[in-house]
């Protein structure tokens, strides 16, 4: 009986624990590395997406992911760098073409992740303020899908932290 009467204590402790994480989002509770570990895009899920790591510490936030959906692939070096041809220069585009990065503030109001770009890959996402809402979050993984009206707003990602 004394076994029994643990078992429900430790699981009522387990529950409840999970159930306060899930409340208590808050721009402390995502310190540390997350990798990304699934991605839902327009209904289809892959569970073995490309690499992705997000950052956050003291304020402060880093992003990197490669976007495509396949492994990038290194373009050849060119004859002559400092004169590419059209075809040097399609192939460094593709190379970089599937992958993000962005760097800078971020908040957490809500159940919203508000990031602040510093700076970015593209020159368009240096200013720019990106909202994301945490659909579920557990302490040890989270939801994100960009607010409505952003870029792949259709796209929910899972991380799982790393440390």
């Amino acid at each position: 009986m004394r076994r029994f009467a643990a078992a429900i204590a430790i699981t009522v402790s387990l529950v409840s624990t999970a159930f306060a994480q899930q409340g208590d989002l808050t721009a402390k509770s995502l310190v540390g590395v997350w990798k990304v570990t699934k991605v839902v895009k327009a209904g289809v899920a892959n569970a073995n997406p490309q690499p992705g790591l997000l950052i956050f510490t003291r304020g402060y936030y880093s992003a990197t992911r490669v976007t495509a959906s396949e492994a990038r692939k290194q373009s050849p070096a060119p004859k002559d760098p400092a004169h590419l041809t059209d075809a040097e220069k399609i192939a460094f585009y593709n190379e970089w073409a599937g992958y993000a990065a962005s760097a800078g503030t971020y908040e957490v109001k809500g159940d919203a992740m508000i990031n602040h770009n510093i700076l970015a890959k593209m020159v368009r996402g240096m200013t720019i303020t990106e909202e994301a809402i945490i659909l579920n979050f557990d302490g040890n993984s989270f939801v994100a899908k960009p607010k409505p009206g952003n870029p792949n707003s259709d796209r929910e990602t899972t991380y799982t932290r790393v440390r």
